[in-house]
């Protein structure tokens, strides 16, 4: 495994200007080159001396975003979260600033070894896994394979579950998408994102409260899925959702876990994360009144919430050894 890190030059591509602001919370653009992929981040720690002094050996914070999402997500509490803990925010595979190949791997466990990799390559040995939506997902994912290499988790409603639970709208347009062929499927989603406002609207469907939808965050998410790779992305990933080795394997994830569930939430079902806190060895469950994107919505009340937890719950290792393949 190739890992080189690099941090942006002044000379920042076309593609990486028009999809991502220069920073997230005041952590520059570093790219990760793994195994040929590169992988954008933000670091809290960039340019800084005696890492580990600054945060007194705290385990470090990533921040894992969700689908058709990006690392800006966490512009609000980047550095909230940054005061107390080293903090890193990825963009993952196919979004963001980082590389959208088309070889269709976008699959959970190709995001999960992402991860690993890109801590392999920051010398993390272990981190808390904070993600939103399928970037929750991911999260789990990375405990069952990696236990040894996640403190604590905190999944923002959690797309957990086969999309069989989703509701019949979501279930319906991830069965047309999986029937579809691969060109088929990004021409229908370049022609979506083409179409006046929706994007605002399911920016609009995903937040309860309306005044987050600015006009800076609809063009960073449209300047990002108007990009014909980043389309491509999004179609693999619509036609090969599969999370139902996830769900078989959530029993095995006993690490502390903090589940944020958005009261108002119209994307993930409340029954979902019910059922999840029941399953998981040792969650506990908050609700705020908000929806799907609760870092985005109400970000000094979800770094609340996440400090709380990551307060009063150890960081000594609580994990047991997994025979899963990675």
């Amino acid at each position: 495994m190739a890992v080189t890190v690099s941090r942006i030059s002044g000379a920042a591509t076309r593609s990486a200007a028009r999809e991502m602001r220069g920073s997230v919370g005041s952590a520059p653009l570093n790219y990760a080159s793994i195994s040929g992929l590169r992988v954008a981040y933000y670091d809290s720690n960039s340019g800084k001396r005696n890492e580990q002094s600054v945060h007194n050996g705290q385990v470090p914070v990533m921040l894992i975003h969700g689908f058709c999402s990006m690392g800006a997500t966490w512009h609000e509490t980047f550095d909230q979260l940054a005061v107390r803990r080293r903090t890193i925010a990825i963009d993952l595979k196919g979004f963001g600033a980082s590389d959208k190949p088309a070889d269709g791997d976008y699959l959970i466990d190709t995001h999960a070894r992402i991860i690993v990799q890109l801590m392999d390559a920051l010398n993390i040995e272990r981190a808390v896994l904070v993600g939103n939506s399928l970037g929750a997902g991911v999260a789990l994912r990375v405990a069952q394979c990696w236990p040894e290499r996640v403190a604590k988790l905190v999944l923002a409603n959690p797309l957990v579950y086969h999309f069989d639970k989703l509701p019949l709208p979501a279930r319906l347009v991830l069965a047309a998408y999986r029937a579809m062929s691969e060109n088929l499927a990004t021409k229908v989603v370049c022609r979506l994102a083409r179409v006046p406002g929706l994007i605002e609207s399911r920016l609009r469907h995903a937040h309860h409260l309306s005044a987050t939808v600015t006009p800076e965050r609809i063009a960073a998410y449209s300047a990002m899925l108007n990009d014909p790779p980043c389309q491509r992305a999004v179609a693999a990933t619509l036609r090969t959702l599969d999370l139902r080795v996830l769900e078989r394997h959530l029993a095995l994830v006993n690490q502390h876990t903090l589940i944020i569930e958005g009261q108002y939430d119209r994307v993930i079902p409340p029954q979902c994360n019910a059922q999840l806190v029941n399953t998981l060895p040792c969650a506990e469950r908050k609700i705020m009144p908000c929806g799907h994107a609760p870092q985005e919505e109400m970000p000094e009340q979800f770094v609340r919430l996440v400090n709380e937890f990551l307060e009063t719950v150890s960081d000594e290792k609580s994990f047991h050894p997994t025979s899963l393949a990675r």
